[in-house]
Parts: structure tokens; C-alpha cells; sequence
């Protein structure tokens, strides 16, 4: 799956028929993610596990390199593809395992970090102003690291693991020409990296594997440049 994103991007930017305004871009801010419930099989006695969370803001952070696509642009509608790499990471603040009361648990710590590589389709809704809204969707792979722990060490309960996951991701916001080489823009990004999965590890021996998709919201700021 990730030599053939790569290999689509690659063929976007090597076809002559194809490429124009080539453009590289930086960017970063606020990542909000959904809170997840992960669930799964715990043994031994065996049985269902949920495991809510609660996760604090999140930064991220990320670059892409793209060309304009002019045989999928029309008048007013600029398609481009771009190949976009970001990282996020959201700590946690509440733990709450089923089995254990309604209370959250004590001394949680950790969070999720996650890199994303996204071959992504933008339209930009062409105009006679300066600010130039778009809207895109994008598909890719995730590399989602999870570590969660409560309780006071060594004995902790933790979630840990680092898993390659699907991801897709929506994309809406606008750009303003600073001028013919810069501008600068803004967009909001829903993302879900599917089936996220993590051991479950105890030193009670309760062991196990939960699951569940994550869902993020990142609000990004940043600029482009066309070569």
C-alpha cells in the first residue's frame, strides 16, 4: 500500500501532460482528538474490556510537495495533487477501564504520536480575489504509536504498541496570494486512522488486544510556495 501511494504521487509530478505550477508547502497547529474507546478481548477470564479515554489538545506539524493538474481542472476549479507527510501527538488526561467503577483512574500518563502520509486530491474554487477557498480529500497510511499507563509504578496497567494503519482525511479551507510566489493558508482536517489496535499489558497477567478507530481534527496554519 505505501509503494503504491508513493508511486501515484510520483506519477502525478512526472507527467509532463499533466504537471504545472509545482508548489511545496509548511504547516502546523492545533490537534483536537476524539477521545476514543478502545475494546477487546482481555484474558485471562476472558470477557469484553472497554477502555474510555480523554485526551487533552494536541499539536501538529507537516509538509507536502504537489503540482496542478490541468486535466482534471475546469474553468473556476484548480484540481492539484500534492503528497503530504505530518506529525501529530495528543497526551492523555483520563483513563477510565471497565471493571475497575465508574471513577477514572489514578497517575495516567502518556498519549498518542502519530505520522501520516496522504496522497491528497485539493480543488481550488478559483476567483478574481486574492483569497482562494479549496476543498480536497486524501488517502494514505498512519504510523500510530500508543502508550498509555495508570497507576504507580512498577505495577501500572499500560497500553503499548506502534501499528500501520489506513488513514483518510477530508480537507476545507482558503489561501491568500501574498504574492505570485507565496501565499498563505488555513484549513481544518478530519481525519480517521482505522483500526488502531494496542496489547494490553498488566502485571497481574490480565493481558489482551483492544481496538477502535481514531478520529482527529487538526486546524492548520501555514504557507505555500510555488517554484
Amino acid at each position: 500500500m505505501r509503494t503504491a501511494l508513493f508511486t501515484a504521487a510520483l506519477a502525478i509530478a512526472a507527467s509532463p501532460a499533466l504537471a504545472q505550477d509545482y508548489y511545496g508547502s509548511v504547516f502546523g497547529g492545533y490537534s483536537d482528538l476524539n477521545n476514543p474507546t478502545f475494546s477487546g478481548e482481555i484474558t485471562p477470564p476472558g470477557g469484553q474490556q472497554t477502555i474510555g479515554t480523554d485526551f487533552g489538545s494536541g499539536y501538529s506539524f507537516g509538509l507536502a510537495i504537489g503540482t496542478g493538474i490541468g486535466a482534471l481542472s475546469r474553468p473556476g476549479l484548480g484540481v492539484r495533487g500534492e503528497l503530504e507527510q505530518s506529525l501529530s501527538n495528543s497526551d492523555v488526561d483520563g483513563l477510565t477501564f471497565s471493571g475497575n467503577g465508574p471513577a477514572a483512574e489514578n497517575n495516567v500518563g502518556g498519549g498518542i504520536r502519530t505520522t501520516r502520509l496522504f496522497a491528497n486530491i485539493i480543488a481550488d474554487v478559483e476567483n478574481s480575489s486574492k483569497l482562494t477557498p479549496y476543498f480536497g480529500a486524501g488517502l494514505g497510511l498512519s504510523r500510530n504509536d500508543l502508550s498509555l499507563s495508570y497507576g504507580p509504578a512498577p505495577g501500572a496497567v499500560r497500553l503499548d504498541e506502534t501499528t500501520t494503519n489506513f488513514s483518510a482525511q477530508l480537507i476545507a479551507g482558503a489561501s491568500y496570494a501574498i504574492n505570485d510566489q507565496v501565499s498563505l493558508f488555513g484549513d481544518a482536517r478530519f481525519i480517521r486512522d482505522f483500526g488502531v489496535s494496542s496489547d494490553r499489558l498488566s502485571p497481574a497477567g490480565l493481558t489482551g488486544n483492544v481496538e477502535d478507530d481514531i478520529d482527529t481534527v487538526n486546524v492548520n496554519f501555514g504557507l505555500r510556495f510555488q517554484f
